[in-house]
């Protein structure tokens, strides 16, 4: 394993990995749905967040179901890169990008588009914690564990009735 890639890769389970695709290409197809009906207004603020909601969800398209949108040209290295990102580093685009069309424009339909987007990014955190959620087992602990299992004596086992 390189260097560069994170310690959480290989621990996360194959159906974590697909949720994750799953509910970013799903969330994607959402927030632009609904960066269609937010730029359907009168306050200009709101039109710039719709619209900022549908760039995003096509962003997140990309990035998670690059097949969908396999019009653009070049696309495939483009994928072959953010395959390689870190999910740390995806759940901080997917959670930081999420809030500006929010703050732009506070409504029930920012908040579920981007929100989506936003619970995307979460999963990614959760899987770039891997399996022991960061925790990394020192070698006092280890020494510790071996003193005290070193010094138990074997439970004999007696027939029962003695």
């Amino acid at each position: 394993m390189n260097a560069g890639q994170d310690a959480g890769k290989d621990e996360v389970t194959w159906w974590f990995k697909i949720l994750g695709r799953c509910v970013g290409a799903i969330s994607a197809l959402v927030c632009m749905g609904l960066g269609v009906w937010v730029c359907i207004t009168i306050h200009p603020i709101c039109i710039v967040a719709g619209v900022l909601m549908i760039v995003l969800g096509l962003f997140v398209m990309v990035m998670e179901a690059p097949l969908c949108c396999t019009f653009f040209d070049g696309l495939d290295r483009f994928a072959a890169w953010v395959g390689k990102l870190k999910y740390f580093y995806k759940a901080i685009i997917y959670c930081v990008m999420a809030i500006f069309p929010m703050m732009l424009c506070f409504g029930i339909t920012t908040v579920f588009g981007s929100g989506l987007i936003f619970v995307t990014g979460a999963i990614y955190g959760v899987m770039a914690l891997g399996k022991k959620g960061g925790q990394v087992r020192r070698p006092d602990d280890v020494e510790m564990n071996q003193r005290l299992t070193d010094g138990e004596e074997p439970v004999a086992m007696t027939p029962e009735g003695t």
